[in-house]
């Protein structure tokens, strides 16, 4: 850094402070506080240790704040420590301050981006992850700007962010990643002091800006105006634009038309739950990463049962690292014994599953009613949807073959005994993929998906109350 722009960094972050914290706060906390500013971190030099832990406990957010507005950057860090010489206390009054042990300095540390190179591409995000490294470059300004959409935890934030990291990496590029709730408490605060100069500026002379979790905005007018006009200010100046929400913009509730628009003018690429090749290649990777070593039958079993998201198959590795140190008893690799143990046990909810909330579920993938999956129909569609619920009313629930005939709608329990005979069969042999809807879907990984499906929905309903209410016997 050249040493000329020093005291300007240094003008930037005490006016910043000044006007964030107040006058008389600034005076008594930073007046006498001294900054040493790198390239990559500051060093901060208060005049007391009572001013230094100050700083540190109570203006720690605003000091960030306030650095990273002057530097242009996230990546900033500083360190707080009490000045060297003890001069600087002559011009203040005489306090007697207790004698303190000597402190660590602490680094606020800000966390690192994740990049491409950890991103999993399988068919669920191969469109969406094509398009993300696109928009890393500069030829990323023909789809710009890019939309990504999908359900919690598939990866949308884990793409921003290797966008950012990777376009970051050109000399004089101005990256910026925030979340629209952040966006949203900034807006405030330079309404509250007047200051939307320097606010716009911060947003308006980027080179490429990523939003993420954008239906925060939603119902919020004012904010969903201001977040227009730097869309539209960013784009004509040619910055590139990435987007991210659960939802796709179009289905997003009290959201400003004009915005909605804005956001579909560029690609717009959808995020899938992962699928099992891509879940299993997590595992993987995650087992490696924690040093635990898995079986491929283990590796199978994890993927059956983390089907929600990759956030839910981080959740399973990080308990089995921390019990696998206790499983590892004679063997160097955890087995699929060990995999159901730690599931069973950190499991913390039981939920009861019935039989309507099978059927339920089933009817919303396949898209009928239950009346037809309950009916006398013999088309070929319902006859395999009505032994999928047979299939999943078994292993789901404790009904037995004449309880789920009659929850099926059958006069005779041998036909739910055969259906889900069949589905057995099909899962233990290399079927051909299933068609649903307008996909291709594997036997296993159906099953997998419905039954992650079946206990979501039965835990959120409150399926455990309802499923006490249906009779145990049949009524003869």
């Amino acid at each position: 850094m050249d040493k000329a722009n020093i005291p300007t960094i240094e003008q930037q972050v005490r006016t910043s402070l000044n006007q964030n914290l107040g006058t008389r706060p600034y005076n008594m906390w930073f007046a006498n506080t001294q900054f040493d500013c790198g390239d990559q971190e500051v060093q901060v030099l208060a005049a007391t240790p009572l001013a230094a832990n100050w700083i540190r406990d109570r203006f720690s957010n605003q000091l960030t704040q306030a650095l990273q507005d002057a530097y242009g950057k996230d990546n900033i860090q500083f360190t707080v420590e009490v000045q060297d010489s003890p001069q600087q206390n002559a011009t203040e009054k005489s306090v007697h301050v207790p004698a303190q042990p000597t402190q660590r300095p602490v680094i606020k540390r800000i966390r690192q981006l994740l990049g491409f190179d950890e991103f999993i591409v399988g068919q669920c995000n191969a469109l969406a992850c094509a398009a993300a490294k696109e928009m890393s470059s500069s030829a990323g300004m023909s789809i710009s700007p890019l939309f990504i959409h999908g359900a919690c935890g598939v990866g949308k934030t884990h793409l921003l962010q290797a966008i950012c990291k990777q376009a970051a990496q050109v000399e004089g590029s101005k990256v910026r990643y925030i979340t629209a709730e952040q966006f949203t408490n900034e807006f405030i605060a330079s309404s509250r002091c007047g200051d939307f100069a320097r606010f716009r500026n911060r947003y308006r002379t980027l080179d490429l800006l990523a939003i993420d979790d954008v239906h925060f905005v939603a119902s919020k007018k004012k904010t969903q105006e201001e977040l227009l006009h730097t869309l539209d200010a960013a784009g004509l100046r040619g910055a590139r634009l990435v987007l991210a929400s659960d939802e796709d913009p179009r289905q997003i509730k009290q959201l400003n038309r004009a915005l909605a628009n804005r956001f579909v003018a560029g690609m717009i690429a959808e995020v899938n739950r992962p699928d099992r090749e891509t879940r299993k290649q997590i595992i993987s990777q995650l087992s490696l990463v924690k040093g635990i070593s898995l079986t491929e039958g283990a590796i199978d079993h994890l993927a059956s049962q983390a089907v929600g998201s990759v956030r839910e198959i981080e959740g399973i590795m990080t308990r089995l690292k921390a019990v696998s140190g206790l499983l590892l008893k004679s063997s160097s690799q955890l087995g699929i014994d060990s995999i159901q143990q730690v599931v069973q046990t950190s499991s913390s909810v039981k939920t009861q599953v019935s039989m309507n909330d099978v059927i339920e579920v089933v009817c919303k993938r396949a898209g009928i009613s239950a009346q037809e999956i309950r009916g006398r129909s013999r088309a070929t569609t319902i006859v395999f949807w009505r032994s999928i619920s047979a299939y999943l009313g078994r292993s789901l629930t404790t009904m037995s073959y004449p309880e789920l005939a009659q929850a099926l709608g059958r006069k005779n329990h041998s036909t739910v005994h055969a259906a889900v005979k069949r589905i057995t069969e099909e899962l233990n042999s290399d079927s051909q993929p299933q068609k649903c809807g307008v996909e291709h879907v594997e036997m296993r990984e159906l099953i997998d998906q419905l039954t992650w499906a079946v206990r979501n929905y039965a835990q959120s309903t409150g399926s455990k109350s309802r499923a006490r209410k249906e009779p145990a016997r049949i009524t003869r």
